[in-house]
């Protein structure tokens, strides 16, 4: 029988996933009947019997062989982790790096994936890049606390899937957060063939927003704080359905002004590209296109319609948009949250509530978008229609979008409905 010094005993390469089973036993004498083999559990929970020595019993080439006696069990698992491999290899007469390159020839190095994957998704937005980058970033990192090193793709079994998970809830992650994540890192599994997923019973609780369009005593509040220019910004989202960076980088060549059209295309020279890149063309409301054309005769810029004091394309509509609805009252006065205030070397984190500061998470640009697509489906227009102005790519999207239309507003309809 081959003896094996634990010294010796070193991982040198990423055993195939279907590399026989390995075994570790002890011996134990039974009355009279002399001394037998008895399996030690190591699973979850068990605590083994200290009693030395213990062998490994493993198979190669179908045939079942065991070691020399190891003097602890730590020494006998870290055997069992080589011994397969070194049989194997002298089986077949070649050294063990050998063997390691034979196997790993066709295999994926897990940060290759990661590198390959990334750099296919550099056409993406921006900030989905980046959410993209950050979340494969930290799952490599999170391999990194695994007992066993993951050196290939497939090697990703659901347990690791398990191990990214708690690395994240460890970090207090919301479970919007890492449900994201997941799903980020199920999207390069996918494109390697890796069927690895965490069953839908393990997967975070995420609790739904409902779809909770702006109310019209809302919107009179929103309006009647803001001066002309963010009028006319805000009267854009309402009237558009369009999310802020659709907002940011709209041209006047965008505006068909005759037939009161707005067409959100790619912008290329300015990193600006259409979600899912499916260029569409919204129709605008009159009010909204008879204000655009008296904008558009004070213009600021020749290309773009809404510019900062810069003469750049503006942005931060949302935090323009708190900072409005805390000077019109429509804070609901609850909210409490952690902000950095000051400057420079005087910076410092303090709490504030919404009563004080624009920090109501109940304020937020997508509510404009709700309450464009509840208008829409109240209009009676179709509900493809209305998933194509959104620039959806299924209906389920578009539903989640619509709110409940207000009582008083179906009051009608519902006393036609019992003949009242």
């Amino acid at each position: 029988m081959h003896v094996l010094h634990p010294c010796y005993c070193v991982l040198l390469f990423s055993r195939d996933l279907e590399t026989p089973k390995v075994a570790i036993y002890r011996r134990e004498k039974v009355g009279g009947k002399g001394w037998r083999y008895v399996r030690v559990n190591l699973g979850r929970g068990r605590r083994p019997v200290d009693s030395p020595p213990y062998y490994v019993r493993f198979t190669v080439a179908g045939r079942q062989k065991w070691s020399e006696p190891f003097p602890s069990l730590k020494e006998a698992q870290a055997a069992a982790e080589t011994l397969p491999d070194l049989y194997e290899a002298q089986s077949k007469g070649i050294s063990i790096a050998e063997l390691a390159e034979q196997r790993n020839a066709n295999r994926t190095p897990t940060k290759i994936a990661v590198e390959t994957y990334l750099e296919q998704k550099k056409g993406k937005a921006r900030k989905t890049y980046a959410q993209y980058r950050l979340a494969l970033s930290e799952f490599l990192e999170s391999l990194k606390s695994l007992p066993r090193k993951i050196h290939f793709l497939d090697e990703i079994t659901v347990d690791v899937l398990r191990s990214y998970k708690r690395f994240m809830e460890q970090r207090s992650y919301a479970g919007k957060t890492i449900d994201t994540r997941l799903n980020i890192l199920y999207f390069l599994l996918k494109k390697n063939a890796i069927a690895a997923r965490l069953p839908k019973d393990e997967m975070p609780t995420i609790e739904e927003e409902p779809a909770t369009p702006y109310s019209e005593e809302e919107l009179k509040k929103l309006f009647a704080a803001m001066d002309e220019e963010e009028k006319i910004r805000y009267k854009f989202f309402l009237g558009t359905g369009c999310r802020d960076k659709e907002v940011t980088f709209a041209s006047w060549s965008d505006l068909n002004l005759d037939k009161g059209t707005y067409t959100i295309r790619s912008k290329p020279d300015v990193g600006f590209t259409v979600k899912n890149h499916e260029s569409r063309t919204v129709s605008l409301p009159t009010s909204l296109r008879d204000s655009l054309k008296a904008h558009r005769k004070k213009a600021k810029h020749e290309r773009w319609i809404f510019v900062n004091e810069d003469g750049r394309p503006d942005n931060h509509f949302l935090r323009k948009l708190k900072r409005i609805a805390l000077h019109g009252g429509l804070n609901c006065g609850q909210c409490r949250t952690t902000v950095i205030k000051g400057k420079y070397d005087r910076k410092k984190t303090v709490e504030v509530t919404c009563k004080t500061d624009p920090v109501c998470k109940h304020i937020f640009l997508h509510r404009l978008r709700k309450t464009c697509a509840t208008r829409w489906q109240e209009a009676s227009i179709p509900i493809r229609t209305i998933q194509h102005w959104l620039g959806h790519k299924d209906l389920e999207t578009t539903a989640r979008y619509l709110g409940v239309t207000a009582d008083e507003k179906l009051r009608g309809q519902i006393d036609k409905a019992f003949g009242d």
